[in-house]
């Protein structure tokens, strides 16, 4: 090998570690700038602990036209000795909703949705929804669609079987409330 191969493949070599530098560097700076240190006081989720029980044996996501009915069915199915997510419980003064919803879901055994004709416009309930329905699916936790008013449920939620409240008597309501704890209880 001459002096001008040798040099010209040391400059190559050169030009080479250069380039991957500045690259690594481009990408390094995009990188830190797509996931931004939370703002302080932030309450952004927390995976739970491995090997660690659910907070929740349920969660339940509901739309704010229907969250008269939601409360009283989730303090009932508390009064049954359940451990419940909802609105309620998640919901905290400068707390970020999104964060707060997320976390209770992933902290719930088993996800339950209050199906009505309003539900199925709310952008948050639908998010829930999948939400729920993945987490369904994928690893095997109920899924308990419950009907009140004029719900038409989407086609994947009539994959399961559905508690269907609507029109219900006080026998019927407290019968099919047995069943969806039973059924939380066991799942």
């Amino acid at each position: 090998m001459g002096m001008a191969e040798f040099v010209l493949t040391a400059v190559g070599t050169l030009a080479g570690v250069v380039g991957t530098y500045f690259s690594y560097a481009s990408v390094r700076g995009r990188a830190s700038r797509r996931t931004p240190p939370p703002p302080a006081g932030s309450t952004a989720p927390e995976p739970p602990p491995a090997g660690n029980p659910p907070a929740y044996d349920v969660y339940v996501s509901h739309s704010p036209a229907d969250a008269p009915w939601a409360r009283t069915f989730a303090a009932r199915l508390r009064a049954s000795g359940l451990r419940v997510a909802d609105d309620e419980v998640v919901r905290a003064p400068g707390g970020v909703r999104v964060h707060a919803v997320e976390q209770a879901v992933r902290d719930s055994a088993h996800g339950l949705l209050v199906f009505s004709a309003q539900s199925t416009d709310d952008g948050w309930v639908l998010q829930e929804y999948a939400a729920l329905m993945e987490r369904s699916i994928e690893s095997g936790r109920l899924f308990i669609p419950v009907l009140v008013g004029d719900a038409v449920l989407p086609e994947f939620a009539r994959t399961r079987f559905s508690a269907d409240f609507r029109d219900a008597d006080d026998d019927t309501y407290a019968r099919k409330l047995e069943q969806i704890v039973r059924a939380l209880q066991n799942g």
